[in-house]
C-alpha cells in the first residue's frame, strides 16, 4: 500500500491546476452533456429494468425447479410407483396439502414412466394442447429438467428416479406468468409479449392488460426498451415527458452549480482532499471489521488507483458477494422450512428459539406450544433418545391434534453443537386411522361369521384376508389360505350355474346373496350362504368382501320341507283321484236306486205300496243329499273347488228358492216371512248354485230344527269397493244352540249334540261347507243364539256389477224352476252308450217314447254308428266303459272315424264324476253337454229334447 500515492497528495497535485480549465470547458459542454447522458440513463434504467425483470422469471423457476425436485425425491411419491396402499391412502393428502408457488391456480400432477396421470391437482381442463406432451421426452425419455414458457402459460417438469431409472415426473404448470414475478416499483410499464403479440403480462395493466394484443407502432412517442428472450418479447416503455421529467430541471440548476462549484473548487479542493481520506479509510475499516472473509472474483482495478479507493472497491467487492450468497441461500432456506408440513423449531443451548417455521408458528397460536413446552419436549426426548407422540387441544374450536415430535442436534460449522432442533409431525389423521384399522380388524377377527377378502386386480383373484372364524369353518389356516385363489372351497359337486352367476356379478362389479355348496379341507361337503361386497377404489372394483353362513342345517331343511311338499302334493294328487273313484263308484248305485225308484213311482201302486216308495224315496233323497255334503267337502278340502263368475238373475233366483222352501213351511204350519232391498238391481255376477247352496243350507236348517213360529229371511245388496256386497240373514224360533257349542257349530261333522243327529239327521257338514263357501265368495257366516229360543245366521258375499248392456240371463236349464217335465216333444233316434246294465234300464224306460239302441263301450258304438243305416239324433256317452271309454270315442267321432254325418252330432256325457275338471274333461273330448248322476227323469227329457231339436234345426 506504500507504493501507492495517497488521495490527498493526488488531488492536491493534479486537481487544483487543472481546475479552472476544466470548470469552463465543462460550462460548455455541460447543457449538451446532460441530455445526453440523460437519454442514457433513461435508456440504461429501462434495460434495467427488462434484465430485472427476465432474471426475476430466471429465478422464480430454478426456485421452482429445486422445490420440485425435492418433492420428486420425497419418499411418499417415490414409494407411490410401488406402493398402491399408500398411493391411494396418502397420496391425495399429500398433494392436497403442497403449496409450490405464489401462483393462486397453479396445475400440479404425477405421471409414471408412460405417461400416465397417477394424481393431480386442479389438473384437468387446465392445460393447453399444446403443452400436454411438452416436457415428455425430456423428461421421461431423457431424465432432464425441462421448462418452457408459452403463450398459454409456464410448465416445469422434474424426472422422479428409483434409484438411477426414471419411473415418472412431477409437472407443475401456471397459466398467468405474472404470478410467479416478485412486484418491483419501477419508473417504467414492463411488458411480456408473445410472438403472437399478445401481453402476457404487464406492470400496469390499467393501460396494458394482459391478454390484449400490443401494437408497437402506437408508442412510437414513448422511450422504450425490447429483449427477445425465450420466443417471447420483454419491454420497458415509459411516455417522453415522464422519462425525462426528472432531468430537464436539471439544465439551470447545473448552470448555476458549475459557476458556483468555480467559486467553491478553489477552496474546496485541500479542504476536500483531507477529509476524504479520512473518511474513506474509516469506512473501510469498519466494513472490514463487520465482513466474513470469503473468496470471490475480483474486479480490475486502474494502474493509477489511489490505496484507499482501492481498499474500499475490494472491501466493497467482498460485501456485495457474500450479502447476495447470504441473501440468496436465506431466501431459499425460509421457502423451504415454511413449506414443510412439519413443524420445525430450533432452539439454542440456552432454550430460546433460534428459527421457526410457519407451520409452528400457528400451531403455537392455537394450541400453546411456548417456550416451556418446547423446553420439556428437547429435555424429554435428550433424556430418552425416542420420539415423543403429545396431543393438543384448541380450546376455541375444540379440535386435537396429536404431534409425533423428533430431537436432532444443531451443528455449527466448526462442528460444535450450539442448540437443538425439533421437528414435529401432525399424526392426527394417521393415528386414527391405525385405530380404526385396529378396530375393525378386531371386530372382524372377533366375528362369528367367516369373513374373507379376494383381491380382483388379478387373474386367479387371490384371497388376501380370512378370519378366525373362516379358518374353524373351513379347516384352512391363514397361512395355507392366503394367497390361493378365491375358489379354494369349490369341489366337484359345486353347482355350475350358480358358479357362472357369481362370476358374472364379479365381472359386472354387483353385489350377490347366493348359497353354494362348498367343501372343507377334510373333504367334507357344508352349504354356505355367500354375502359377497365389492370394495371401489374411485370407481374400480379392487376387492370383494366375502360373508360365509353356514347354512348346512337350514338347508337340510329346506330339502326336507321341499320333498315334504312333492310328497303332499303327490298325496293331494291321490286323494283327488280317490275322490273322482269314490264319486263314480258311489254316483253310480245312487243312480240305479234312484231310477228304479222312479220307474216304480210311475206304475199302478196301493196305498201301502206308495207309502213304502215315498218312504224310499226320501231315505234315497236324504242320502243323496249326505253323499252331496261328503263330496262338496272333499272338493273343498283338495282345493277343487271352483266359484264361477257368471251373469245370472238374482231376484228371481231369490224368488225360486223362497217358492220352493214356502212348501216346506206351510206343510209344518211354519210362517216364513221374506224381506228383500235389491233396489233396481237384479243381474249381478256371481256363481248362482254357490249362492243357492248357502241359502238352501240355512234355510233347510232353519225348518228342520224349528217346530213351531216362524223363519225370518232379510237379504239387502250394497256397494263395496266397486262390487256389490250381498248381505243375508236367517232367523228362526226354533231349538237354538247352548253357548258352550256356539263356537263349534261351523267346526267339520259337529252338531249342536248326539241327539241332533239321532233325532234330525244329518252329517254335521252343512255349516262347515256353508262357511267355506262364503268365504270361497269373498265374504262369511256369523251366528247368534240362545238355547230354545231359535238362532240367528247372518252372511255376507262378494258380487260383480253386470254391464248395462248384459242382456238378462234366466235360470240354468237344471234349476227347479226350469226342471219341469216335457210332455210335448218329437221322437228321437238315441245311441245310448252304457255299460252297467241297471242304467240301460233306466235310461231306456226314462227315455219311453224315443228310439233308442244300446252299445256297451265306445268302440261298439262307433261301430254301430258305421254300420247302422238310420241316423242318430243324439248320443247320450257314459265316460268310464271298458276297452274304449266315452272320451276316447267322442274324439274319434269328431275325428270323422264313425262317418262325415257325426261329425257335428250332439254328444251328451252321462257320468258319475262330479269333480273338478270332469266337465271341462267332457268338454275337450268334444262332447257338447253333461249330465250327473243320479238324474231325474226330467233332467234326461229336457236334455234329449234340447239337442235333438237343436240338431233337426
Amino acid at each position: 500500500m506504500s507504493a501507492r500515492p495517497s488521495l490527498a497528495s493526488t488531488l492536491q497535485r493534479t486537481l487544483l491546476p487543472k481546475l479552472l480549465a476544466a470548470l469552463f470547458i465543462i460550462s460548455l459542454l455541460i447543457c449538451f452533456a446532460v441530455v445526453y447522458f440523460a437519454q442514457q440513463q433513461v435508456s440504461s434504467n429501462q434495460q434495467h429494468h427488462v434484465e430485472n425483470l427476465r432474471a426475476d422469471i430466471d429465478f422464480s423457476i430454478r426456485d421452482t425447479l429445486l422445490l420440485l425436485e425435492s418433492i420428486a425425491g420425497n419418499d411418499l411419491v417415490v414409494n407411490s410407483f410401488i406402493d398402491i396402499e399408500q398411493r391411494d391412502n396418502y397420496l391425495p393428502l399429500f398433494f392436497r396439502t403442497l403449496r409450490l408457488s405464489r401462483a393462486t391456480d397453479a396445475s400440479l400432477a404425477l405421471f409414471d414412466f408412460a405417461g400416465e396421470e397417477v394424481i393431480s391437482k386442479n389438473w384437468h381442463g387446465q392445460l393447453p394442447d399444446g403443452l400436454a406432451a411438452l416436457w415428455q421426452p425430456a423428461t421421461l425419455e431423457e431424465g432432464k429438467r425441462f421448462w418452457r414458457i408459452h403463450e398459454n402459460g409456464i410448465i416445469v417438469a422434474v424426472p422422479v428416479y428409483i434409484g438411477s431409472s426414471v419411473e415418472g415426473a412431477l409437472v407443475l404448470y401456471v397459466r398467468d406468468i405474472g404470478q410467479l414475478i416478485n412486484p418491483r416499483e419501477n419508473s417504467a410499464t414492463q411488458l411480456i409479449v408473445s410472438g403472437t403479440n399478445e401481453i402476457l403480462y404487464s406492470t400496469a395493466p390499467q393501460t396494458f392488460a394482459p391478454h390484449t394484443s400490443f401494437t408497437l407502432a402506437e408508442y412510437s412517442h414513448w422511450t422504450r426498451y425490447a429483449r427477445q428472450w425465450q420466443g417471447l418479447t420483454l419491454y420497458s416503455l415509459s411516455p417522453f415527458t415522464q422519462a425525462y421529467e426528472a432531468v430537464l430541471w436539471l439544465i439551470p440548476v447545473l448552470l448555476i452549480s458549475i459557476i458556483a462549484t468555480i467559486l467553491v473548487s478553489l477552496h474546496a479542493v485541500n479542504r476536500a482532499a483531507g477529509l476524504t481520506a479520512t473518511t474513506l479509510q474509516t469506512l473501510y475499516e469498519s466494513i472490514l471489521a463487520s465482513m466474513q472473509q470469503k473468496s470471490a472474483a475480483r474486479s480490475l482495478a486502474p494502474t493509477d488507483e489511489p490505496a484507499e479507493l482501492a481498499d474500499i472497491r475490494e472491501a466493497f467487492d467482498n460485501l456485495t458477494v457474500n450479502l447476495l450468497t447470504i441473501t440468496l441461500s436465506n431466501r431459499q432456506f425460509a421457502n423451504v422450512i415454511d413449506s414443510l408440513e412439519e413443524l420445525l423449531v430450533v432452539l439454542n443451548n440456552e432454550g430460546h428459539v433460534v428459527i421457526s417455521n410457519h407451520r409452528y408458528e400457528r400451531a403455537a397460536a392455537h394450541y400453546g406450544l411456548d417456550a416451556q413446552e418446547l423446553q420439556r419436549i428437547a429435555s424429554f426426548l435428550n433424556d430418552t433418545g425416542t420420539t415423543l407422540d403429545a396431543t393438543y387441544t384448541d380450546a376455541a374450536a375444540p379440535r386435537q391434534i396429536t404431534v409425533k415430535w423428533t430431537l436432532l442436534p444443531f451443528i455449527s460449522d466448526n462442528k460444535e453443537v450450539i442448540g437443538s432442533v425439533l421437528v414435529g409431525n401432525d399424526v392426527s389423521q394417521q393415528r386414527d386411522l391405525e385405530s380404526r384399522n385396529r378396530l375393525m380388524t378386531h371386530a372382524m377377527e372377533s366375528a362369528t361369521v367367516a369373513i374373507a377378502i379376494a383381491d380382483t386386480t388379478r387373474s386367479t383373484m387371490p384371497i388376501v384376508y380370512i378370519n378366525n372364524y373362516f379358518s374353524q369353518l373351513s379347516g384352512f389356516s391363514s397361512k395355507e389360505a392366503l394367497g390361493q385363489p378365491a375358489n379354494l372351497l369349490i369341489g366337484e359337486n359345486t353347482d355350475s350355474a350358480t358358479l357362472r352367476t357369481i362370476y358374472d356379478k364379479v365381472k359386472a362389479g354387483e353385489s350377490l346373496d347366493e348359497t353354494l355348496l362348498l367343501y372343507k379341507k377334510t373333504g367334507h361337503v357344508f352349504y354356505a350362504r355367500l354375502v359377497m361386497t365389492p370394495v371401489r377404489s374411485d370407481t374400480k372394483v379392487t376387492h370383494y368382501v366375502v360373508f360365509f353362513q353356514d347354512v348346512t342345517e337350514q338347508e337340510k331343511t329346506r330339502e326336507y320341507l321341499e320333498d315334504a311338499r312333492h310328497r303332499a302334493e303327490e298325496s293331494a294328487r291321490l286323494k283327488s283321484s280317490f275322490l273322482a273313484s269314490m264319486s263314480h263308484e258311489v254316483r253310480t248305485p245312487l243312480h240305479g236306486i234312484s231310477g228304479t225308484l222312479q220307474l216304480l213311482d210311475e206304475t199302478a201302486l196301493d196305498d201301502k205300496q206308495r207309502r213304502y216308495l215315498n218312504l224310499s224315496l226320501q231315505s234315497m233323497h236324504n242320502l243323496q243329499h249326505i253323499v252331496d255334503d261328503i263330496l262338496d267337502f272333499s272338493k273343498i278340502e283338495a282345493g277343487q273347488l271352483n266359484i264361477e263368475r257368471a251373469p245370472f238373475n238374482l231376484r228371481l233366483l231369490l224368488e225360486t228358492i223362497f217358492e220352493q222352501y214356502q212348501t216346506n213351511c206351510d206343510q209344518k204350519g211354519i210362517e216364513l216371512t221374506i224381506s228383500l232391498n235389491l233396489g233396481e238391481t237384479s243381474i249381478v255376477i256371481g256363481d248362482a248354485v254357490r249362492l243357492r247352496q248357502i241359502l238352501g243350507n240355512l234355510l233347510s236348517n232353519a225348518v228342520k230344527f224349528t217346530q213351531s213360529g216362524c223363519v225370518e229371511v232379510s237379504i239387502a245388496l250394497r256397494h263395496h269397493n266397486q262390487k256389490w256386497r250381498l248381505e243375508g240373514c236367517v232367523k228362526d224360533t226354533g231349538i237354538g244352540i247352548a253357548p258352550e257349542k256356539v263356537s263349534r257349530i261351523f267346526e267339520v261333522f259337529t252338531q249342536e249334540d248326539d241327539t241332533t243327529t239321532r233325532r234330525f239327521g244329518g252329517t254335521g257338514l252343512g255349516l262347515a261347507i256353508t262357511r267355506q263357501l262364503c268365504q270361497l265368495c269373498g265374504g262369511d257366516i256369523q251366528v247368534t243364539s240362545r238355547k230354545g229360543e231359535g238362532s240367528s245366521f247372518s252372511f255376507t258375499i262378494q258380487l260383480g256389477k253386470a254391464p248395462k248392456d248384459l242382456p238378462h240371463p234366466t235360470l240354468a236349464a237344471h234349476s227347479p224352476t226350469a226342471i219341469s217335465k216335457v210332455k210335448n216333444y218329437t221322437a228321437a233316434r238315441i245311441l245310448l252308450v252304457e255299460d252297467n246294465e241297471i242304467n240301460q234300464l233306466i235310461a231306456r224306460e226314462n227315455l219311453n217314447g224315443h228310439k233308442v239302441l244300446t252299445a256297451i263301450n265306445g268302440k261298439e258304438a262307433i261301430s254301430a254308428l258305421m254300420q247302422m243305416k238310420i241316423t242318430f239324433d243324439v248320443i247320450l256317452m257314459d265316460c268310464h266303459m271298458p276297452e274304449m271309454d266315452g272320451f276316447e270315442a267322442t274324439r274319434r267321432i269328431r275325428q270323422g272315424e264313425a262317418g262325415e254325418r257325426y261329425l257335428n252330432v250332439p254328444i251328451v256325457a252321462l257320468t258319475a264324476n262330479a269333480m273338478k275338471g270332469d266337465r271341462e274333461a267332457c268338454e275337450a273330448a268334444g262332447m257338447n253337454d253333461y249330465i250327473s248322476k243320479p238324474f231325474t227323469a226330467t233332467d234326461l227329457q229336457t236334455v234329449i229334447s234340447r239337442w235333438a231339436n237343436a240338431n233337426k234345426t
